[in-house]
């Protein structure tokens, strides 16, 4: 082998053993950033689990699709039934009044599917009272809803609101008395207050109260409760007032 062809294949060599070294180079930069890829697309994925993991908010089962309110006794309304909308604040001494006297006929009228009855959260008085009762007893009436309880905890709210107005309610009575009254135990009692704890409705309360404001506003031109709506239209309490309960029925005909 002349000079020239030794110097040759000595270069040939040379070049190869380069192109094999550049070669592994790539394959390692390409393996790593692989790894860097995957890394990151677990990273994300774990913190998306995270946030759904951290998410607390929680619909009402029996909320209406709009936000307004919560339907009592759902899917049991017949054909034409009059929709029944009660607007009421938990801090609201006439409220539990109301209650008192025609609450246990509605409830009636909306199982035997008479009515299509609604009740809408407001929370207005906090602001007026200083401070965040009817946030809280709003809250645990909805956290209530998903322990399929919501009817009898808002009786119960109302049959223990304070004697004074203004004082609020304790959390110890929203979230351990008024369960224990009404029936919610065991899992369900841990769901009930880990959803009372977290304020997991608190959303769908605020979006009640804000959006009955509007309606109240734009039928009443005021906002005060209790305010009963007919198929959206004003059923004064003037009308009400003196209404012996079992002919609740035909005054909400009246005004269907």
């Amino acid at each position: 082998m002349t000079q020239n062809n030794r110097e040759r294949l000595r270069q040939a060599q040379a070049a190869a053993a380069k192109q094999q070294r550049l070669t592994r180079i790539i394959g390692v930069g390409a393996a790593l950033l692989v790894l860097v890829v995957v890394g990151v697309f677990i990273g994300v994925m774990l913190q998306n689990q995270g946030k759904v993991a951290d998410s607390s908010t929680i619909t009402p089962p029996n909320a209406t699709p709009d936000g307004k309110s919560i339907v009592v006794s759902p899917g049991t309304a017949k054909a034409g039934a009059p929709v029944v909308e009660l607007f009421f604040d938990y801090q609201c001494p006439v409220c539990k009044q109301f209650e008192q006297y025609f609450g246990g006929t509605l409830t009636s009228l909306a199982a035997s599917g008479d009515i299509d009855l609604r009740y809408r959260t407001m929370t207005f008085l906090d602001s007026n009272l200083g401070n965040d009762a009817s946030v809280r007893a709003g809250v645990a009436a909805t956290c209530a809803d998903v322990a399929g309880k919501y009817a009898d905890f808002h009786i119960k709210v109302f049959e223990n609101q304070p004697a004074t107005e203004g004082d609020g309610y304790a959390d110890a009575v929203l979230r351990d008395t008024i369960p224990s009254e009404v029936g919610i135990t065991g899992d369900a009692l841990t769901s009930f207050q880990s959803c009372y704890d977290k304020q997991a409705t608190k959303a769908f309360v605020n979006t009640s109260n804000e959006l009955g404001q509007q309606d109240m506003l734009s039928v009443n031109k005021k906002v005060a409760t209790p305010t009963i709506h007919v198929n959206g239209k004003d059923l004064p309490l003037s009308d009400i007032a003196n209404v012996d309960p079992t002919k609740l029925l035909d005054l909400f005909t009246q005004y269907a």
